[in-house]
């Protein structure tokens, strides 16, 4: 039988804040790897005091290619320190570390990235660019937010144990989805501060404005009209975004040199 020691709520913390440091050790070979291990290198000393054989054996199991969205790397160290103090076996371990860092970077990257980053950051400047101070302030408070609630996904993945791989198997597919909803929904009804798209005012048929008539059937419908144009050759026809930009510079010289915007 292997002595272990029991992790304090403390100790479980500081893995929690030592992974903020995670990407800055990043190895192309074995990607986050080394700074994942390094976070749970006190908490592999205190499971195994007197044992250096297993906090090494510890280490060398966590050194092995790791690739995950940064703060729910710190829930996997959560459950690595969690599964350690518990004694399961060390093959059960890696295997639940390398089966669950995909899953949870899919995760991770639809709440953090493509749902809260376009979301503070669309707010934010837009705060910003109207001349108010909050704009920065705000979104560099979210982002300090974000980053200590790694302590609470080191703690989640702590006290769920083996149990999250069963949790993550039936909460990730309805959490992505409501995160994507989320984000389309907001950058959504942010379009019309961002994307300007109107025909001249001179532009009429008769007395009556090209404009107006746009207007009088739904305010911002031009601007949202462009967007769905370009979701829909991005999506359903495969362009990519460099050539989309290309397509808006092009066309809107043209219709400028011809006084159509």
């Amino acid at each position: 039988m292997v002595s272990r020691g029991k992790l304090t709520k403390k100790d479980i913390d500081k893995v929690g804040y030592l992974s903020v440091f995670e990407q800055c050790c990043f190895s192309f070979e074995r990607m986050q790897a080394p700074g994942f291990c390094w976070a749970m290198v006190d908490a592999f000393e205190k499971i195994y005091p007197d044992n250096p054989e297993e906090v090494s054996r510890a280490m060398h199991d966590n050194l092995e290619f790791m690739n995950t969205e940064p703060h729910f790397a710190s829930f996997l160290q959560g459950l690595v320190i969690s599964m350690e103090e518990s004694g399961q076996d060390p093959e059960l371990i890696r295997g639940v570390k390398n089966g669950l860092f995909g899953p949870l970077a899919g995760l991770g990257d639809a709440i953090f990235w493509y749902t809260l980053m376009p979301l503070t950051a669309s707010i934010c400047c837009s705060l910003a660019s109207n001349g108010s101070v909050l704009g920065p302030i705000l979104f560099i408070a979210i982002w300090i937010v974000g980053g200590l609630s790694r302590v609470w996904f080191t703690r989640w993945g702590y006290n769920l144990g083996v149990d999250a791989v069963k949790f993550i198997g039936e909460q990730s597919a309805a959490l992505t989805k409501a995160a994507g909803i989320l984000g389309v929904t907001v950058v959504g009804g942010l379009i019309p501060s961002y994307v300007s798209f109107a025909f001249a005012e001179d532009l009429v048929v008769g007395t009556v404005s090209i404009q107006g008539i746009f207007d009088s059937i739904m305010p911002n419908i031009l601007p949202f009209g462009l967007v769905l144009g370009l979701y829909y050759l991005f999506k359903k026809k495969n362009i990519n975004t460099i050539s989309l930009i290309l397509i808006v510079i092009v066309l809107s010289c043209i219709f400028s040199i011809l006084g159509i915007m």
